[in-house]
């Protein structure tokens, strides 16, 4: 005698089988919230600072990157060269925003852009692998 349990977790699974895939999956979700977000700080930032290289403007440039960045690594259909491309703008800019702050010392500078680019790097290794 077979008796089949009814489960909504695994009818909704098989529906987006059907539909093509994980279309409106959590991950994905969680990453459009993101990505949105980042786009929001972005603009605000350059409503606020105007769009120029002042550091009021950088420090909201590098949070909405950021954002966006976590955003597309949450989203499992992105190419991954879009996220290679986001890192790299990501990284570029928070190397030229701690460039650009006058106070800091020189070798500070340099010890900030070794962590940056070597957590860049890290992130790029671990999304050629895939």
């Amino acid at each position: 005698m077979n008796i089949k349990i009814y489960s909504f977790k695994q009818e909704s699974e098989e529906m987006m089988m059907k539909q093509g895939g994980m279309l409106l999956s959590g991950r994905t979700i969680l990453g459009l919230c993101l990505v949105v977000i980042g786009l929001l700080t972005f603009a605000y930032g350059g409503v606020e600072f105007g769009f120029g290289l002042s550091l009021g403007f950088q420090s909201f440039l590098i949070g909405g990157l950021i954002c966006i960045l976590l955003g597309l690594l949450a989203m499992p259909g992105v190419a991954v060269a879009i996220k290679l491309v986001v890192l790299a703008l990501t990284v570029i800019s928070i190397l030229l925003y701690i460039h650009s702050m006058p106070d800091l010392e020189i070798l500070l500078q340099l010890i900030a852009d070794v962590a940056v680019i070597g957590f860049g790097a890290f992130l790029a290794a671990l999304l050629l692998r895939k």
